[in-house]
């Protein structure tokens, strides 16, 4: 049978409530004597006491909800271990809460969340345009902060992020750099914030160099390895693809996340054309498994973890109210060069 509080203080010889004050660490109406008594009780008895319980007495939940739109994306992996690290370090707990990219159910996550009494929530939302889900927060006196994807009003509201225009940026100002590129660009939803500023930075790159516009060409997918797969596909049927004719519509691929250019050169396999020989790759977000390929894929490194970590970290500032005021953290990626590319690979020849 489990032990319980009233166990704990019948064997102490004391009430319910001074089990409590030593369960919650309170000095005050426990003698020094009594409290190691009751504190060699709970040793020997094994007792846990209910984080419920321990809720109601405190007032805190000492937990917080995270929510990510596709818990099959290892990019997401990466970032909740961020996160978990960091809240365990100060005694919090996680709710882990999977949207499958629906705002629907992530509306419904956040009500779930507000129940189960939460001190805080980060959000990576399965939408951009959406912010109902904030008002739902904020009349609940829940703070939140915003990972990785904006909402359009997240200017006023506390947020994680990396530089997706640079990032891009990166990726096309090495793709572009060669004579005659010809690049395929496999972007995002086009309504998510992360799209829109990859392809900004791929546009700017665009405009900068002065190329014509059979130089890029812009697809939108789901962020799934099927979508790149599919897409890049099409694209080469499309064109009657022979590879006796080296008659390739693109030279390059540059893909809004790693997962969607793994689909890509999937496709590009299956038709016969050789990477990086023929098409270069490139992704974003530099997945674990981005190394382990043949050959391993470059790629713009975006730092997850980090992401998640800060994120935890400024939500537990709000918490303990130590910063009033909305805070935007921008990380840096970097572009991660491996064997997708000529360029590695001519360096891996010389050595």
């Amino acid at each position: 049978m489990k032990t319980t509080i009233a166990d704990i203080a019948k064997q102490a010889g004391v009430s319910k409530a001074t089990v409590s004050r030593v369960l919650n660490n309170k000095p005050e109406g426990v003698g020094a004597e009594t409290r190691l008594k009751i504190q060699e009780i709970i040793r020997v008895t094994g007792f846990q006491p209910s984080g419920v319980a321990r809720g109601l007495a405190t007032g805190k939940s000492h937990s917080v909800g995270l929510i990510i739109p596709d818990i099959t994306n290892p990019f997401y992996a990466q970032l909740v271990r961020g996160v978990e690290d960091a809240l365990n370090q100060s005694g919090f707990g996680l709710f882990l809460c999977n949207s499958d990219r629906s705002i629907e159910k992530e509306k419904n996550y956040i009500t779930l969340l507000i129940e189960k009494e939460v001190e805080g929530v980060i959000l990576n939302s399965a939408g951009s345009e959406c912010d109902c889900q904030l008002e739902t927060l904020e009349k609940n006196n829940i703070p939140y902060v915003l990972a990785d994807r904006m909402i359009e009003r997240s200017k006023k509201s506390n947020g994680v992020y990396v530089d997706n225009q640079y990032g891009a940026r990166l990726a096309a100002e090495y793709l572009f750099a060669r004579s005659g590129s010809k690049m395929l660009f496999i972007n995002g939803p086009a309504d998510l914030s992360q799209s829109k500023q990859r392809q900004a930075g791929v546009e700017q790159v665009f405009r900068a160099k002065g190329l014509n516009n059979g130089q890029l060409r812009i697809i939108n997918g789901d962020f799934t390895q099927e979508s790149g797969y599919q897409l890049t596909l099409k694209i080469l049927n499309d064109c009657g693809f022979d590879h006796n004719r080296k008659n390739l519509p693109f030279n390059a691929v540059f893909s809004a996340n790693d997962v969607m250019a793994i689909g890509a050169m999937r496709a590009l396999r299956q038709v016969g054309a050789s990477i990086p020989e023929e098409v270069e790759v490139i992704g974003f977000d530099d997945i674990e498994l981005a190394h382990l390929l043949d050959p391993p894929l470059s790629t713009v490194f975006q730092p997850s973890s980090e992401m998640g970590s800060r994120s935890a970290a400024l939500l537990l500032q709000i918490i303990n109210k130590k910063n009033p005021r909305p805070k935007t953290i921008t990380l840096m990626p970097e572009l991660v060069l491996r064997g997708t590319t000529k360029t590695q690979q001519e360096k891996e020849l010389k050595k």
